[in-house]
């Protein structure tokens, strides 16, 4: 008998765990291995064994290390609140796989620098947009205002948010519509943003999952920027707002408009780096419009936020999003302190060899 078609004996704990941490159904691994679903049930009940060709398949579909199948212990993922507007739709396997990679680099960080987060506290019961002023003032954060593309908008905040908060920024490819961001709250909390989201979009994303982190009631979001309840959402969002489109100066900058036209409010946009809707909401909130107006510009020419469709692509800025500045940085320190290997620092950070050469060595 061939070793790779030999039943193996593993823990069916695991295996279940594995699975479901993965995001995966029974019907789907069932159909993925090109077997039954009864088979499935029966190997994670214990009944039944997969053979090592079926393990090492598992290990590439749920991105695992084949060595983790052989372990006793069960792998555990931070409880996140789903905050999503449609919490029965499925997470996908992506944001799983995110949810993984962004504890186990806040692990790995903490564990290589001795770091931990510099997360000021504030008194209780602020309302949004007092926090974010006390905010920005505990971190003396000037308010950006430019007209720079909303690329440079959103790198600058997170650098800046990354040094002074000590926490992880990435992007991921979550492959979810219905995921804008999460966050996880740990000694160096983690940010993750949608890849596939405008930059305007995860800009206004990081600032409501900074919110949640402040609070420390952290999430899954969709973020669905119109809710007017009472909710932990609309919080996170009126926060976001305030910090990025400051009231005081909101109404200063429109006030240097003879007319809110579409000429002003496209200005506004680019002044604050935020969406069309930011911009739409806080006129409406101000009285610069009506809602009426604002109904017509949902119907006409709101801004979706639907994942961005790629043209050719720049693979080193996209790896160096999916890492983080944070974690590139110490492990860089790291590696030229001898304390880990070019393999070590390469597989923290999850790089191949040629874009671990570029940003490491």
């Amino acid at each position: 008998m061939k070793i790779e078609k030999r039943e193996i004996k593993l823990y069916p704990e695991v295996l279940k765990t594995f699975r479901e941490t993965s995001g995966y159904t029974i019907a789907e691994i069932a159909k993925k291995l090109k077997t039954s679903e009864n088979k499935i049930i029966s190997v994670e009940e214990g009944k039944s064994l997969f053979t090592l060709n079926q393990i090492k398949k598992l290990a590439e579909i749920y991105k695992r290390p084949l060595a983790a199948f052989f372990s006793d212990s069960i792998p555990e993922l931070p409880e996140l609140v789903d905050y999503r507007i449609n919490r029965e739709k499925r997470l996908t396997p992506d944001v799983y796989l995110a949810k993984r990679r962004a504890k186990y680099l806040s692990e790995k960080i903490k564990e290589i620098s001795g770091k931990k987060n510099q997360i000021p506290s504030f008194s209780k019961g602020l309302a949004a947009e007092e926090l974010a002023k006390e905010f920005k003032i505990k971190l003396k954060i000037e308010i950006v205002k430019s007209k720079k593309s909303d690329d440079k908008f959103l790198e600058y905040y997170k650098r800046m948010l990354e040094e002074k908060l000590t926490i992880i920024i990435m992007e991921y490819p979550l492959r979810a519509n219905d995921v804008r961001a999460f966050s996880i709250y740990s000694d160096i909390p983690a940010v993750v943003l949608n890849e596939s989201d405008k930059p305007s979009i995860k800009l206004f994303s990081l600032f409501h999952e900074i919110c949640h982190i402040v609070n420390n009631n952290t999430g899954i979001c969709s973020l669905e920027i119109e809710q007017q309840n009472q909710s932990v959402e609309t919080y996170c969002n009126r926060f976001a707002a305030e910090f990025l489109v400051p009231s005081d100066d909101f109404k200063s900058e429109v006030s240097k408009f003879s007319q809110v036209d579409e000429e002003a409010i496209q200005q506004l946009k680019k002044i604050y780096g935020v969406s069309k809707q930011v911009i739409m909401i806080r006129l409406l909130e101000f009285g610069y419009i009506d809602k009426k107006r604002y109904e017509t510009f949902k119907k006409r020419i709101e801004e979706k936020i639907d994942q961005k469709k790629f043209g050719k692509r720049d693979w080193d800025k996209v790896f160096l999003n999916r890492v983080g500045n944070l974690p590139l940085q110490e492990v860089k320190n790291a590696y030229n302190k001898q304390l880990i290997t070019f393999y070590d620092a390469s597989s923290i950070l999850d790089l191949k060899i040629k874009y671990a050469e570029k940003f490491i060595a």
